[in-house]
């Protein structure tokens, strides 16, 4: 598993480019954040979690949760 900010055992951000997923929700889709911030593309670890966040709208994340299996 890549490097995560944990906020109270929470993922929250994509370390790499320093940005929480509250900012990130403010694209329209995964390819539109990552186009324009490169988000997922240095370790790839934030990227199931990013995905998920625009599935389900939420911003923080157990570092196990288990609908991440649908976005790996």
């Amino acid at each position: 598993m890549s490097e995560c900010n944990l906020d109270e055992e929470q993922v929250n951000r994509c370390e790499c480019i320093g940005k929480t997923f509250t900012q990130l929700k403010t694209f329209e889709n995964f390819e539109a954040a990552q186009a324009t911030t490169r988000c997922g593309i240095e370790c790839g670890g934030c990227v199931p979690y990013i995905k998920l966040m625009f599935a389900c709208g939420e911003t923080a994340f157990d570092i196990d949760d288990p609908r991440l299996a649908e976005y790996e």
